[in-house]
C-alpha cells in the first residue's frame, strides 16, 4: 500500500487531504467511495489511475 511505502499515518494523510479517517479506511479496505476522493488521493501520491 502506498501509504505504508511512504511511512505515512492515516491521520497525516487525512489531515493533508481534509478527509475523514473512516473515508481513508474505506479506500484502503476496497470499499465504495466517491471518485473525487480517489482523485485527491491519486494526486496526493502523484499517481495515475493506471498505477492503482
Amino acid at each position: 500500500m502506498e501509504r505504508y511505502k511512504r511511512s505515512l499515518t492515516q491521520e497525516k494523510v487525512c489531515e493533508d487531504l481534509d478527509i475523514k479517517l473512516n473515508t481513508l479506511s474505506r479506500i484502503e479496505n476496497s470499499k465504495s467511495v466517491r471518485g473525487t476522493t480517489i482523485k485527491k488521493l491519486l494526486n496526493y501520491y502523484q499517481m495515475s489511475k493506471e498505477d492503482e
